[in-house]
């Protein structure tokens, strides 16, 4: 879901990108406290939840700002390989840091093969690169905000229920927007294109996408969770592929079943995450979301 974030960003228009960003998160929050039925009201928060939440909606919040500032300088290419690329290294270094231990060689392996994957996928188009050293820069910190948001993600939701737990973080992230939306924004947003882009990306690839995101996180961890959505852009390239007949080089194909391969690495060799120090894992949210079990 999340590689048609892009797409539909492209169609809201560029003076409008960085507000969409800020409204989606808006939205996100609605739903999921939709999902989680107001239970974010009656959790019991606490001040060692501070943190994360905190972490979580300056990760989410700064995202926004920088992958869209980031596309607009350098384009999707660059922002796109080197923001989400770079994601995983961030978010294992970190996650490194904290557990006070290093990565698991399965980990590395498969996160320098998809991020070399992704790199070829960018780049071997046989196409011309807009290279920007403030996108670059954009895109560098785009990745340190998303890998930080995961890293925050887990901690919240080893206490809280993941929808709950997202509620907070998201309607957090949309309030430090609320500036950046109020000078941004423009009427383009309110004609039926903008208003149906940012629905989508509300509720898509935002309530929705964090949602999975963050279930997938509490199995396998934040470090392999940023690592498996780097399959996102290759899913996107053989959609375009396959339905749109857009022509692949060999080097893109090849990006592609490097990235699948990694995926696979990271998937065997990835772990649950350990039980948090301040109360263990919260008890998955009593939830019923059509497509989905109790869980």
């Amino acid at each position: 879901m999340w590689g048609t974030l892009g797409p539909v960003a492209a169609l809201i228009g560029p003076g409008d990108r960085v507000a969409a960003g800020g409204i989606r998160l808006a939205i996100g929050a609605l739903v999921l406290f939709a999902v989680a039925k107001g239970r974010p009201l009656r959790s019991r928060w606490t001040r060692a939840d501070l943190g994360p939440l905190v972490g979580g909606a300056v990760g989410i919040a700064g995202f926004q700002v920088a992958y869209f500032g980031a596309i607009g300088s350098a384009g999707v290419a660059v922002s796109t390989a080197v923001g989400i690329g770079l994601s995983p290294v961030f978010t294992g270094l970190w996650t490194a840091v904290k557990n006070r231990r290093r990565p698991g060689a399965g980990w590395s392996v498969g996160t320098a093969t998809a991020v070399g994957g992704l790199c070829l996928l960018a780049f071997a188009n046989g196409a011309g690169t807009t290279f920007s050293l403030a996108g670059l820069g954009l895109s560098v910190l785009a990745a340190a905000f998303f890998s930080g948001q995961a890293v925050s993600i887990q901690a919240l939701t080893a206490r809280h229920g993941d929808a709950t737990a997202l509620t907070g973080i998201l309607a957090l992230g949309a309030l430090l927007m609320a500036p950046v939306i109020a000078v941004t924004a423009t009427g383009n947003l309110l004609t039926p294109q903008g208003v149906s882009g940012v629905a989508y990306l509300g509720v898509v690839t935002t309530g929705m996408s964090y949602w999975l995101f963050a279930r997938g996180i509490r199995h396998i961890g934040a470090a392999a969770a940023v690592t498996i959505t780097l399959l996102e852009p290759a899913a996107a390239a053989v959609i375009a592929a396959v339905a749109l007949h857009e022509q692949l080089t060999a080097g893109q194909w090849a990006g592609i079943v490097m990235i699948g391969a990694a995926i696979t690495i990271t998937g065997r060799t990835a772990k649950a995450p350990e039980a948090d120090a301040c109360g263990g894992p919260a008890e998955a949210e009593e939830l019923v979301t059509p497509g989905h079990g109790q869980g």
